[in-house]
């Protein structure tokens, strides 16, 4: 998984990202629509190689390929934006497409010491409930495969702000009218809603007060024609214990012979609320708005 070809053909893959930007394939509708949500199918994706049967990202586990695949489809339209990513790591492939598709990228990183401070344009410390940056400061704020773990303990055991104080600090940092794009995986880990897969659950965390147009992606939920990808063993156990509101049989269940798949969800910040002092607590009907 990380070994020479690997980090080969991520590099590769890295170089050219610029021409498959500029061949735009991600130009035609590439999901199909199931209710409110879109559904992601395999055989639809861009990526499928038919050909070969598999994925074109030529590199990571299958969840992996398709956190490539859907950054790029929804940060290629970045152009003069001004971009916040939540959670970059090491090396960000979501800063890589921001700035080649025109836009100004900014991070924040909690593994960071406290004493590198970001600057736009650049990286430095914080997470999603603490952003140091003025209000209305972002164009768009995203994240990939952080969501899931936002009500998990800060370095050093420091606790975690809850997912409504997260999403308050991002509605403050976005302009009205910006967009909210995160991803994480289901049945693999973090928080027990993501490992269950509950989007109703989910959903719910964005208040309607203050964001709309929310639109829920399922990647690789509808498989075929590639294989399924249960949940590997380590994930199992990193889980195992941390399930209150579920059944912890059906979720161990669902690891190991279900697929585990991407949930994306994008939300627009709505105009003319002046504070988020209502932001909801999760208990909302889960509607998609």
């Amino acid at each position: 998984m990380h070994g020479p070809k690997s980090s080969l053909a991520r590099a590769w893959y890295r170089l050219t990202t610029r021409r498959r930007l500029a061949r735009n394939e991600w130009r035609e509708p590439y999901w199909e629509a199931n209710g409110r949500e879109r559904i992601v199918a395999c055989r639809l994706c861009p990526k499928l190689d038919a050909r070969r049967g598999e994925c074109g990202v030529p590199f990571g586990s299958p969840l992996r390929k398709c956190v490539v695949a859907a950054t790029e489809a929804h940060l290629r339209a970045t152009r003069d934006m001004r971009v916040l990513e939540l959670g970059y790591a090491r090396r960000s492939y979501g800063k890589r497409v921001v700035e080649l598709a025109g836009g100004s990228w900014t991070g924040v990183e909690p593994l960071l010491d406290r004493s590198r401070p970001p600057r736009l344009g650049s990286g430095g410390y914080g997470h999603a409930g603490d952003i140091p940056f003025p209000d209305a400061t972002f164009d768009l704020v995203f994240g990939n495969q952080s969501f899931e773990h936002w009500e998990e303990p800060l370095p050093g055991g420091a606790p975690s702000p809850s997912y409504a104080d997260c999403l308050a600090e991002i509605w403050r940092v976005l302009r009205p009218g910006g967009t909210l794009y995160l991803d994480a995986p289901i049945h693999l880990h973090g928080h027990e809603m993501f490992v269950a897969g509950d989007v109703e659950r989910i959903v719910a965390l964005f208040a309607a007060e203050l964001w709309t147009g929310v639109t829920v992606e399922r990647w690789r939920y509808a498989h075929a024609p590639l294989p399924r990808y249960p949940a590997p063993a380590t994930d199992i156990g990193y889980v195992r214990g941390t399930i209150k509101s579920y059944d912890a049989a059906k979720i161990a269940e669902l690891q190991i012979n279900g697929t585990v798949w991407l949930l994306t969800v994008t939300a627009i910040k709505r105009a003319g609320n002046e504070t988020p002092a209502s932001v909801g607590d999760g208990t909302a009907d889960g509607a998609l708005r």
